[in-house]
């Protein structure tokens, strides 16, 4: 069942998943919370957190500002005031120059507030069956 919560969390996540995808710094600023926590995926284990609405704008539009790297979102979920986003951060011309990642976000009064980023990334291989 969809509820106008989700309704409204997917919206505030197409809008942030566009300015993303148009490397619009400004437009991404507007759909970011104040109080945002962002945590990247690396480094292992635990990424890096950035706190507040500056230093995590300033993260993101680093990476929108490569121009040799793309993000492709592939599904997004939502449920009241939390999404996931499915994607694929591009680095090269084939799929082995990729790798997939999720994205757990959290929207409040229309922006986001959390966002804790997961990905799988090359080498060593942990001990967890294949």
């Amino acid at each position: 069942m969809t509820t106008q919560l989700s309704t409204d969390t997917a919206r505030t996540i197409a809008r942030f998943n566009e300015a993303f995808r148009l490397r619009d710094t400004a437009a991404l600023a507007e759909v970011v919370h104040d109080d945002c926590l962002m945590v990247s995926a690396q480094p292992a284990p635990d990424g890096t957190p950035y706190v507040g609405k500056e230093a995590c704008v300033e993260f993101w539009a680093e990476l929108m500002n490569d121009t040799s790297t793309t993000f492709e979102v592939e599904h997004v979920f939502s449920d009241g005031d939390w999404a996931t986003v499915r994607w694929r951060y591009r680095f090269g011309p084939t799929d082995a120059d990729s790798v997939l990642g999720v994205n757990v976000t959290r929207v409040s009064d229309g922006r986001v507030i959390e966002q804790l980023g997961y990905t799988k990334t090359p080498g060593e291989a942990l001990p967890l069956p294949e």
